[in-house]
């Protein structure tokens, strides 16, 4: 016990200092009836995850009451008891020494060590996350870089909204998946969880804020407390780009649009051939009703009906009998859930059931023909090839409302899951602000997208992705003091918009500077030396194809881009332009003068 504890029990009265030793036993004893609940639930009472021997947790087990198992409560117990973490494993080895034997002398030595600080541990991330190194960001760049171009194109503007919401907020939208929340601790004040999704966040923003008719783009992370598979993609956080147009607009125009979207990405980025499986829910409830589903297990049996593309139908069905559904009715629901159309002939499927019994049911017609008039919107927009109409696809979550769909890869081999999916939630909105708001959206499953890109870049490279940055240029030197030379030479390719480097060593030899180049693959070099400055010219080498030329100081910048150097953040014309801004006696850096551009560089002082 710390001493502290023992003064200020001293300095009570007997009273006061029974009542307090009381409350203390009453805590104790309540902490161990959980932990006995927890054990019997989990059956793994008396086992401690702490990675210790056998004789060290024997010895252990020796400070606790008679008939009380040894397990993390019951450590926490412990320490409470005791005042600290060492103190219990010094009773621990008292008892041990007591014994004739010592087990945990080195445990109390690493714990102890740890207390203060001075030790270390083995430093680790949390399950279902993961730290991405510099090759892995280019590949998240380049995704980044073409959803939201595709975004952009169609008219969409980007918001934004906190990463965590009243716990309220989000509960009751997502049917079973609910469990998945994230719950924060409650630090005396509001009830809060971390956002499950970007698509109920938005109906909360659309109720507060009111905009009217709305194409939102959000790019963000997103947090479920799901069983992590790292190799298919999924994680406890990872982003979601999700496209949405909120607003009343003509039946299946926005639909379409966002279906568009989908396949304008999923088209331009490196992850090969797919289909978008495509349903929708009023069809799916009246396949229920139609086959004797009660109305109270429409969303249960839904939810069992989504895990078709990974479930036989004999596993999905046996699901339906245990959660109450009649074996009929089962039978009946399997005669249409298996029903699908391949890529590009949605159409042939919609046919079987416009002379089936959905076309006399009002709101399974009435989907059908909506269906109708999507596919002839998506063949106008080029988008049909992809679309396959598959009867299995229920999308658990409870908030949809009519059209749904999803996104698969045709090869597989990565074993991912979908890539994307959406739908429409018309009345989302309306359980916030009371008024509904039609909105239909999409959400780009970015994090899948990701590792297939980046296995199939392995793939093709034959190793793992290289790191480093993405320079185009270095600024080497042949000879001694020309550090600040390179410094001035990057400058002004920096604000030419290229990126460059200029090596963070003085005086190193150019076969160095070569080879360090070509080792991280940068494709230029600009080189100067002592003949170089007295001539006012640099030599520009390209790596790739193996040539160099010497050219003036004043075109160096037009060189490189002659030759295929990007430059970021100015569009073709301004290249020209600000190359030709240059004063054409411009003075390579070791002169005394100001070289001056008058519209991208600013005036740069070069020494002599």
């Amino acid at each position: 016990m710390r001493r502290e504890d023992e003064e200020k029990l001293a300095a009570m009265t007997p009273e006061q200092r029974e009542k307090t030793l009381e409350k203390r036993r009453k805590k104790a004893e309540k902490a161990a009836a959980k932990a006995a609940k927890k054990a019997s639930r989990s059956g793994a009472a008396g086992k401690l995850g702490l990675g210790l021997g056998g004789g060290v947790l024997s010895v252990l087990q020796k400070c606790l009451p008679e008939g009380r198992e040894l397990d993390s409560s019951a450590l926490e117990d412990l320490i409470a008891a005791r005042g600290s973490l060492l103190d219990v494993f010094a009773a621990a080895d008292a008892a041990a020494r007591a014994l004739g034997s010592n087990p945990v002398v080195k445990c109390i030595e690493s714990l102890a060590s740890m207390e203060t600080g001075s030790g270390r541990r083995v430093p680790k991330i949390a399950r279902g996350t993961r730290d991405f190194h510099p090759s892995q960001m280019r590949v998240r760049e380049e995704a980044f870089g073409i959803i939201r171009r595709v975004f952009k194109m169609h008219g969409a503007v980007e918001i934004d909204t906190p990463v965590f919401e009243l716990k309220e907020t989000l509960t009751g939208k997502y049917g079973e998946d609910t469990k998945l929340i994230y719950d924060l601790a409650d630090q005396g004040g509001e009830i809060l969880a971390l956002r499950y999704d970007l698509t109920v966040p938005f109906a909360r923003y659309l109720a507060m804020h009111a905009p009217g008719n709305i194409k939102r783009f959000h790019m963000a992370k997103v947090y479920r407390r799901d069983n992590p598979q790292l190799a298919r993609g999924r994680y406890r956080e990872f982003y979601q780009c999700d496209f949405d147009i909120a607003g009343t607009y003509d039946v299946m125009v926005a639909d379409a649009e966002v279906l568009s979207v989908v396949v304008s990405i999923l088209g331009d980025l490196p992850i090969g051939p797919f289909k978008i499986k495509l349903n929708d829910r009023r069809i799916l409830d009246a396949i229920f009703e139609i086959c004797g589903c009660p109305a109270a297990k429409f969303r249960t049996i839904c939810s069992a009906v989504d895990k078709l593309d990974k479930e036989p139908w004999e596993t999905v069905k046996a699901e339906m009998l245990d959660k109450g559904l009649d074996e009929a009715a089962a039978d009946r629901i399997g005669e249409f859930v298996t029903l699908t159309a391949e890529p590009g002939r949605p159409f042939d499927l919609l046919r079987k059931l416009e002379g089936g019994p959905l076309a006399s049911h009002p709101s399974g017609s009435q989907a059908i023909g909506e269906l109708a008039t999507l596919f002839g919107y998506l063949e106008s927009m080029g988008a049909l090839p992809r679309i396959s109409l598959d009867m299995s696809l229920a999308r658990g979550l409870d908030y949809y409302t009519g059209v749904i769909y999803e996104a698969v890869l045709l090869d597989n081999r990565f074993g991912v899951g979908s890539i994307a999916a959406g739908g429409r939630y018309d009345n989302l909105v309306g359980m916030f602000s009371g008024n509904a708001t039609p909105c239909v959206g999409v959400s780009v499953g970015v994090e899948r997208v990701f590792a297939i890109m980046e296995r199939l870049m392995e793939e093709r490279s034959g190793d793992e992705l290289r790191g480093g940055a993405q320079i185009q240029v270095l600024v080497a030197s042949v000879g001694n003091d020309l550090l600040r030379e390179r410094m001035n030479i990057a400058q002004r390719l920096w604000e030419s918009g290229i990126s460059a480097e200029f090596g963070l060593t003085g005086n190193r030899k150019f076969t160095k500077q070569l080879q360090d180049a070509l080792e991280r693959r940068i494709p230029f070099m600009v080189i100067i030396g002592a003949d170089e400055l007295k001539r006012r010219v640099v030599k520009v080498k390209n790596l790739r194809e193996k040539y160099e030329h010497v050219v003036p100081f004043s075109a160096m910048v037009e060189e490189l881009v002659a030759q295929g150097v990007q430059v970021h953040g100015a569009q073709k014309g301004d290249v020209a332009d600000t190359v030709g801004d240059l004063q054409p006696d411009a003075e390579i850096p070791g002169t005394p003068v100001l070289i001056t551009a008058t519209k991208r560089f600013s005036s740069l002082n070069l020494r002599a």
